[in-house]
């Protein structure tokens, strides 16, 4: 389906410095506000909901849907969580960690499905006999993201799932204020319930970016002093704001 018939805008892959974003939520979802002109968010850190729960709890203040969410890590690939709200433990199989998912009423996503951040083995899975997602109950792909660093890996993405064997999303994988909406769903609605509604429909297109070459060099230079100090941890620590 063709993104200028549908309405609605939705960015679902953001990360703050609970895991490995370079600011708390609060900044994240300020500059949404006044900048990304989206209609539906997600917080999606690397396994944990902290800032997440968070940004749900204070939805009200915003001009946009907050669906709580998490970035699963599988042992075969990145695995966005959408609509959960309870942890989902790490690197269990693909078709445990949807099941998890879909237990608690999500929608399973699998993330940047080309990207050397999952197994070789699992790409050329993926590559080889794409339904393999079919079968592991997965919702949807996501075939651009705005932070992909492999070259090609977002065409791929396109080529091989953008045929309608699944609905696609876009999204940004912002891990600072700055890249949030470079990579966008979009869906028929405005609303969150409009978005889900238009996933599960296969109702969706994927639209985008690349994050400007700085976004790139901020964060490495982060994630380095980070390591460096000790606290790019693989266990997230408080980035809760003092305000409610």
């Amino acid at each position: 389906m063709e993104g200028n018939t549908l309405t609605g805008r939705a960015d679902l892959h953001m990360h703050t410095s609970a895991s490995d974003g370079i600011t708390h939520v609060e900044a994240m979802l300020n500059r949404a506000a006044a900048h990304a002109n989206l209609d539906v968010i997600a917080i999606t850190d690397h396994d944990t909901l902290e800032s997440s729960l968070w940004a749900y709890s204070q939805r009200h203040r915003y001009p946009f849907d907050v669906v709580p969410g998490v970035e699963v890590t599988s042992a075969d690939g990145h695995v966005l969580g959408l609509w959960v709200t309870r942890p989902i433990p790490r690197l269990m199989p693909l078709i445990e960690t949807v099941a998890a998912i879909h237990e608690q009423g999500g929608l399973a996503v699998l993330a940047h499905p080309f990207e050397p951040t999952i197994m070789w083995h699992s790409m050329w899975r993926y590559l080889r006999q794409p339904e393999v997602l079919i079968y592991s109950g997965v919702d949807a792909v996501e075939i651009h993201n705005a932070g992909a660093i492999t070259p090609g890996s977002n065409w791929l993405a396109r080529r091989v799932f953008g045929d309608g064997m699944l609905p696609v999303l876009g999204n940004s994988d912002a891990h600072m204020p700055g890249s949030i909406g470079t990579g966008i769903t979009r869906f028929n609605g405005r609303t969150a319930a409009d978005l889900r509604a238009s996933i599960e429909r296969g109702q969706t297109a994927a639209e985008g970016r690349s994050w400007a070459v700085t976004a790139y060099l901020t964060l490495l230079i982060n994630w380095t002093l980070r390591r460096w100090n000790g606290s790019l941890a693989t266990k997230p620590h408080s980035t809760r704001p003092t305000h409610p």
